[in-house]
């Protein structure tokens, strides 16, 4: 029995290191999007750590054609809050769209409040665009 006790508690232990938990982190979902200009996307999620906030989302385009991001600009109470880092494309860099015409990505900014609407500002040679994300249920 005690053998038992020993394995289920060493279990437990490399469970807790091998699945760790961010009790800061604060994943929100049920976003609608509208987007204005050259470059569109949705937003899927907005996890609200305590180092960065992350938006994940789609960006929507026509199959094989091309774009390119080179700046993007959360607003944050009328603050400019500039994106630290984006995964699924290169900054300052043309990226292609596939046959389904989605590139999923993951934008960092710096830690944010969580905020019921979230306007990001994206500039590129093809000009700027608005990607505009509201929590569902909240008001204009």
């Amino acid at each position: 029995m005690r053998a038992k006790s020993l394995m289920f508690g060493f279990l437990m232990s490399v469970m807790a290191f091998a699945f760790p938990v961010d009790g800061n982190a604060r994943v929100h979902k049920g976003y609608d999007t509208t987007s204005s200009g050259a470059l569109s996307m949705v937003v899927d999620s907005v996890d609200y750590r305590e180092d960065l906030t992350r938006v994940y989302g789609k960006l929507v385009g026509r199959p094989h054609t091309s774009n390119r991001i080179d700046d993007m600009v959360l607003m944050d109470n009328g603050k400019p809050a500039v994106s630290t880092d984006i995964d699924g494309v290169d900054m300052k860099r043309w990226f292609q769209w596939e046959d389904e015409g989605l590139i999923n990505v993951e934008i960092d900014f710096p830690a944010l409040k969580k905020a019921g609407t979230l306007i990001i500002k994206v500039s590129g040679p093809k000009g700027e665009s608005v990607w505009t994300a509201r929590k569902r249920g909240v008001s204009k």
